[in-house]
């Protein structure tokens, strides 16, 4: 089984690799593995097929959504708020992206792990798309800034073959 997942999860990012169309460009200070960009092209995908604005790479959201991925592969558990008890939203403001200075702010997180061909971002995606809650954080039409996180580690519960953790922080902040 462990084998067999692997070579599945190896032979999707190829075709992704092989596949993907040049992802939107992150800023010059942030840079995204394969997996986030493809996350961000789908999602922008999303947005502008719906005629909403294209969301721009923040690089205090994408330490954020990183941090989170890492930080549940890591102590092996899946919930939007850390086993410590930090909230999503409280991270986010931890990571850097404050209130302070902005009359307006707004947030949102989508999390998902997979394995095998559930890993693949598109999958992730179409998932997020199906379930109603999940589609309204990405379609939320105030948004205008982006942060993924895309971080494997080796097994997650019954799961003993690479797992994807992934998390989604979005926002806005206006003066």
């Amino acid at each position: 089984m462990k084998s067999r997942c692997g070579i599945v999860i190896m032979l999707v990012a190829l075709a992704a690799l092989l596949f993907a169309s040049v992802p939107a460009a992150a800023p010059a200070s942030v840079s995204l593995n394969t997996y986030e960009q493809q996350l961000l092209k789908r999602i922008n995908h999303e947005r502008t097929e719906r005629h909403l604005a294209k969301l721009r790479v923040n690089a205090k959201l994408v330490d954020s959504a990183r941090a989170h991925s890492a930080d549940m592969g890591e102590l092996q558990y899946f919930d939007h708020n850390s086993p410590s008890g930090e909230t999503w939203s409280e991270r986010i403001v931890n990571h850097g992206y404050t209130r302070e200075g902005y009359k307006t702010w707004k947030a949102g997180e989508n999390i998902a792990w997979g394995c095998g061909l559930y890993s693949s971002p598109v999958a992730i995606v179409d998932l997020w798309m199906k379930s109603s809650m999940h589609r309204a954080v990405i379609l939320t039409k105030e948004f205008r800034d982006l942060g993924v996180g895309a971080v494997s580690c080796d097994g997650y519960g019954s799961v003993d073959s690479m797992v994807w953790f992934f998390t989604l922080d979005l926002g806005r902040r206006a003066k």
